[in-house]
């Protein structure tokens, strides 16, 4: 089986709150950023309404966010406020965000959630996300995130070597507010997920994406026989 080889100098991340994308493909942005792909990272909500006031200030997450983007080498990092989980009544100012970035520069690579993702908010970006890269030769990936994707069934794999998933996992564990309130900040159950996912990319780790956008244009002769 022949893999597909994908080239691309610039990459968009788009994640409805922080702490998403670390999840769904922090250990293929350490990959990108090695590669030298330039990252923009596009974070629509710090959810400052889901915050322990008691232990840490609202914008606690915007901060966390910050050192994770730094953890994985992320050059461009742009943080919104929405209010989390009210993201259906914010669906045409999200839209017009990410038409902007579109005109802003080209993308050959946008990671974004998944369309069938429960999360209201996750949803939202998913389908708006496909509005505004339907029509450009932008390859566009869905990620899974813990929880919100049950029926999540990737199409493409990509191999993560170690040095790759203990940054993902560093950059997943600087959301020290979290960490104590959902029980899948955890290194075992971050590295037991891409262990499950490495032999489909006959590897000992991976992360999970579904294709839902991909222009072909070029086809390059496999060498090997």
């Amino acid at each position: 089986m022949a893999a597909l080889k994908l080239s691309a100098r610039r990459a968009l991340l788009l994640s409805a709150h922080a702490d998403d994308a670390e999840f769904g493909c922090g250990g293929t942005v350490s990959k990108l950023v090695a590669a030298g792909v330039g990252i923009t990272s596009i974070v629509f909500s710090i959810c400052r309404e889901s915050v322990d006031t008691s232990k840490y200030p609202p914008d606690v997450r915007k901060h966390e966010c910050e050192e994770a983007g730094r953890v994985l080498g992320i050059q461009d990092l742009r943080i919104f406020d929405y209010p989390v989980r009210r993201f259906t009544q914010y669906r045409q100012e999200i839209l017009q965000e990410l038409v902007d970035l579109r005109k802003e520069k080209h993308y050959d690579l946008v990671f974004t959630h998944w369309k069938d993702d429960v999360h209201q908010d996750h949803n939202v970006v998913a389908a708006e996300s496909f509005r505004a890269f339907k029509g450009t030769d932008s390859t566009l990936l869905s990620y899974e995130v813990p929880l919100d994707c049950q029926a999540f069934s990737p199409n493409v794999f990509v191999p993560l070597n170690e040095e790759e998933v203990d940054r993902k996992v560093e950059a997943i564990m600087r959301y020290e507010s979290e960490i104590s309130r959902r029980s899948y900040f955890s290194k075992d159950l971050v590295t037991s997920s891409l262990g499950y996912r490495g032999p489909f990319a006959h590897t000992k780790f991976a992360e999970a994406f579904e294709l839902r956008i991909m222009i072909a244009d070029s086809w390059e002769e496999d060498d090997q026989t």
